[in-house]
């Protein structure tokens, strides 16, 4: 069950300049429930008139010639279109807390302008931070786009996780026009700096479906990429602004990635006789293989500032041996319940345990939806650092579970400093004799 309100400021009035054929934006609120927040998520877009289309989650730039308008009518089109648009959402799940989103905007006298989604758990803390954000993307382009208007809506969850949103929907097309009108879209896990930020993948119903860069070989069929987007830990809304989960990746974004991972990880090449890095074409074949699920945190100003990596199906860790665990944990095995916690990096300016439990909570959490099992290692080094009992406390945060130590690497060293001095065979006339 849920509460819910909205709060708009009307939107600004542009002339544009060609207002017969310009593009016309709607913004739409639902705030919804369900017994899961995919479900709280879906009742929400019922709520916005929005819930039979495939979204493409667009970047937030609005093109010259447009005009926004809110409407409470839903959106005409049919079952499975696509909708081209911009949204921000927010969840609660524990009774009492207030879930807030908005999307704010801008334009100029030709219609051309900005939108910024946020979220937060209070009217007044969502509405600084989009004119915070408007105001700093007009400074970077030292462009006058006008006043700022916003929609807001908010859920209060009372006995089950509520979302709240606002969408503001671009255009309608069938899926045949949309797929290849939409294929020059990179990925969301885009961590250059190129755009101003936002930039965002093409997003069917929550889950996300990007192709390269144009200057790239055309995606086959079974290469197309796909994500989902997971409520951020309220302890960790400070340092990330949202978490996503890709199935893989394009080649392009995958190289990005990689940037993150060396950066982040470099130092354990001096501290761990294993090899714990993972060369470039292991990394990337990570970044496409579907069945390897990345975590990925963003940070406000748009870049990936930590990763974590788990998968169900145990043949993609070439370094552990899916039958032991066929053998050990026949019950998990046999319903893929025994996952692998691959990895976990955060940026080196970005260090701190709200990154960190920013992708292991939702992680956790679909373990133990699964009744799983989760493994992973750790060298020596990490362990003494105290990264085990931490990745312990955090795993332990959601649920009844028993963690142990099940297997143990130890490598020896020995080493030579010359022959042996008390050589049992050794002739003790021999030395010395004539």
């Amino acid at each position: 069950m849920s509460t819910a309100r909205s709060a708009q400021r009307p939107p600004a009035e542009t002339v544009p300049t060609a207002a017969d054929a310009g593009l016309t934006i709607t913004v739409r609120t639902g705030s919804g429930s369900g017994r899961t927040l995919l479900s709280a998520f879906d009742h929400a877009l019922h709520l916005a008139g929005v819930a039979d289309f495939n979204l493409v989650t667009l970047s937030s730039v609005i093109p010259p010639g447009s005009r926004v308008r809110n409407v409470d009518a839903a959106l005409a089109g049919g079952h499975g279109d696509v909708l081209f648009a911009v949204r921000a959402e927010a969840f609660a799940e524990r009774p009492g807390d207030v879930a807030w989103a908005g999307l704010g905007w801008c334009a100029d006298e030709t219609g051309a302008g900005l939108f910024v989604e946020h979220h937060g758990t209070s009217e007044e803390q969502v509405a600084h931070l989009i004119e915070t954000s408007l105001a700093d993307m007009k400074a970077t382009r030292d462009h006058d786009y006008g006043p700022v208007s916003m929609t807001l809506a908010s859920a209060v969850c009372v006995d089950r996780p509520v979302c709240a949103l606002v969408i503001a929907a671009y255009e309608v097309a069938t899926w045949r026009d949309a797929v290849p009108a939409a294929a020059p879209v990179r990925a969301e896990g885009q961590v250059s700096d190129a755009g101003h930020g936002h930039v965002g993948p093409r997003t069917v119903h929550g889950h996300a479906v990007t192709s390269a860069e144009p200057s790239e070989p055309p995606l086959h069929d079974d290469e197309v990429v796909t994500s989902r987007s997971v409520p951020v830990p309220e302890t960790s809304r400070s340092a990330v602004a949202r978490v996503t989960v890709e199935t893989h990746v394009d080649a392009a974004t995958a190289k990005d990635y990689y940037r993150l991972y060396r950066a982040s990880f470099s130092g354990i090449e001096t501290l761990a006789v294993a090899r714990h890095m993972l060369h470039e074409s292991e990394f990337l074949e990570e970044m496409l293989d579907p069945r390897v699920h990345k975590y990925i945190a963003w940070g406000h100003d748009g870049q990936a500032v930590g990763m974590t990596t788990l998968t169900q199906d145990l043949a993609t860790v070439p370094w552990i041996s899916p039958q032991w665990f066929a053998h050990h944990l026949p019950e998990h095995s046999a319903r893929q319940a025994a996952y692998y916690f691959g990895f976990a990096l955060v940026h080196p300016d970005h260090q701190g345990a709200q990154v960190l439990r920013a992708m292991i909570e939702p992680m956790a959490l679909e373990v133990m939806r699964n009744r799983g099992v989760v493994t992973w290692d750790m060298c020596a080094a990490n362990d003494a650092r105290g990264f085990g009992q931490t990745y312990m406390k955090l795993l332990e945060a959601f649920g009844d579970v028993t963690t142990e130590v099940i297997d143990r690497q130890t490598y020896y060293a020995a080493t030579y400093h010359g022959p042996r001095t008390d050589d049992p065979t050794a002739d003790p006339h021999e030395e010395g004799s004539s």
